[in-house]
């Protein structure tokens, strides 16, 4: 089988993105004006607010409360190596964003 003629990896999330939706949103680019809700899985009042509200929220709490926060989209996002996207945000993800929050702060 020559090289152009491969099929492709189906195994692969990016074998069923056409070229122009590979450019797609990701926790990584995110738009801080999304409107999202910071909740806690320990039932404490949630924070309606953007992206960025939640995130700088996140990065007051105690470690304990961190690694119960979650960020509900209205938007869902793609992860890295999934073919699905998801509309819930764990704390490693809101961490990556509180380190883009930062990044782009200074």
């Amino acid at each position: 089988m020559s090289e152009d003629s491969k099929k492709p990896d189906y195994t692969s999330p990016e074998a069923y993105v056409s070229g122009e939706r590979r450019k797609r949103a990701t926790v990584d680019n995110i738009p801080w004006d999304q409107s999202a809700t910071l909740i806690d899985l320990e039932g404490r009042v949630p924070v309606l607010a953007d992206v960025r509200e939640c995130v700088v929220h996140f990065t007051l709490y105690k470690p304990h409360a961190k690694a119960n926060a979650r960020l509900l989209l209205t938007s869902p996002v793609h992860r890295e190596g999934r073919a699905t996207r998801t509309w819930l945000l764990e704390p490693a993800e809101l961490a990556a964003l509180a380190e883009r929050l930062k990044r782009e702060a200074n």
